[in-house]
């Protein structure tokens, strides 16, 4: 079936039989996530792209001054908290977030940290269940380990998402809409699939994978849909402007608070700043079945990557300057304890990453008020 969990993402470095399954999935998430920052050398060699300023082409943006904070507790478990009074998510603009967090019982949907052209993704977590979507201290006694969960909801555009592509589905209803469900088996347990019509030709999919036998059940997972509701529109933001992109490269997707894609997922409580994806040509919008990279957060053809992160979320030591090792290159901003980074596998020049960097305005990454919507951010 389509969805696979993060036990398979291990294969560039695997840890010894005698580790468990959850300590497996750290280390693939660990794995992935050096993938993602250019930890890794690729030994591709560097293409030579040349391109000149050119303004990258994003729709107008419209919504409030921030993403809302809807933090639904434990203690509500059973009731229903939504951001906004949108009986669903609406048909906005590219890069704006349309729905807020939830919770529905023990299940609780996260504020969405991810938006593209195409979709919001947003982590999905469970009481009594853990997911490690956080980098952990070494130095600090682990707690006692309990079932995991790694899930997530993707909320796509209309027309984006592709249903008759969801092989094995059975036809199930979400409240008073059509569905689709798939479950299987793999490394960790149960894993589901669950896709419903939101609204008129307009898709979402909550993926799920449990160690937990039965939980959470097919069922849970729809009345968890059920409880989408919209929320204001409001776009995205991040902290940085870019004055250079490659003449071409159009914006695809936008990580606040996280990395792009589903890396963006599996680290989403790790602190990181903002992650942008670019690509030439544009990535499609039409027939998805998953979001971009799939689930082993593989770079789309012709693109590159900007990511803004914690020093201390970055193995690369600070320098001045801009620093380019095999395929990708490094500013230390903010006195050494921001690390921007381009990363393109040998798509672009040292010298057109280096222009990336140079080009980019960092602003107060500790503040997220002061951060700037995407559409004023990149000329």
């Amino acid at each position: 079936m389509r969805m696979r969990n993060l036990v398979e993402l291990a294969t560039s470095e695997p840890p010894p039989l005698r580790y468990s399954v959850d300590e497996i999935v750290e280390s693939g998430r660990r794995g992935q996530r050096r993938r993602r920052l250019g930890w890794a050398a690729s030994g591709a060699t560097a293409v030579a792209v040349f391109g000149v300023v050119a303004a990258v082409t994003i729709p107008s943006l419209s919504g409030t001054a921030s993403v809302e904070t809807a933090s639904p507790s434990a203690a509500n478990a059973g009731a229903l908290s939504t951001g906004g009074t949108q009986t669903v998510p609406v048909a906005a603009q590219p890069f704006t977030f349309t729905f807020g967090a939830y919770q529905v019982g023990k299940l609780r949907v996260a504020q969405p940290i991810i938006v593209s052209t195409a979709y919001q993704l947003a982590p999905v977590y469970a009481d009594g269940l853990t997911t490690n979507d956080k980098a952990s201290d070494p130095n600090q006694e682990k707690p006692p380990r309990s079932a995991s969960l790694y899930a997530y909801l993707t909320v796509y555009r209309p027309g984006a998402y592709d249903p008759t592509k969801l092989a094995g589905a059975r036809q199930v209803t979400v409240g008073d809409r059509q569905g689709l469900e798939v479950d299987g088996s793999g490394p960790m347990g149960a894993t589901r699939t669950l896709a419903w019509e939101y609204n008129t030709n307009a898709w979402a999919v909550i993926d799920a994978s449990s160690s937990a036998a039965d939980y959470p059940a097919a069922e849970d997972l729809r009345e968890l849909a059920a409880g989408l509701r919209g929320s204001t529109p409001t776009a995205a933001k991040i902290p940085i402007k870019m004055a250079y992109v490659p003449s071409g490269y159009q914006l695809d997707e936008v990580g606040m608070h996280a990395m792009t894609g589903l890396n963006g997922i599996a680290g989403a409580r790790d602190g990181d700043y903002a992650g942008l994806l670019f690509s030439d040509p544009a990535l499609p919008t039409t027939g998805l079945t998953e979001p971009y990279g799939g689930v082993d957060g593989a770079d789309p053809p012709g693109s590159f990557l900007v990511f803004v992160v914690p020093a201390a979320n970055s193995n690369q030591q600070p320098s001045p300057g801009v620093t380019c090792m095999n395929g990708f290159c490094n500013r230390w901003a903010a006195n050494g304890t921001v690390n921007l980074q381009v990363a393109s596998g040998g798509r672009l020049s040292n010298s057109e990453m280096t222009n990336i960097l140079d080009g980019i305005t960092l602003g107060n990454v500790q503040d997220d008020s002061t951060w700037t919507e995407v559409g004023a951010a990149i000329s």
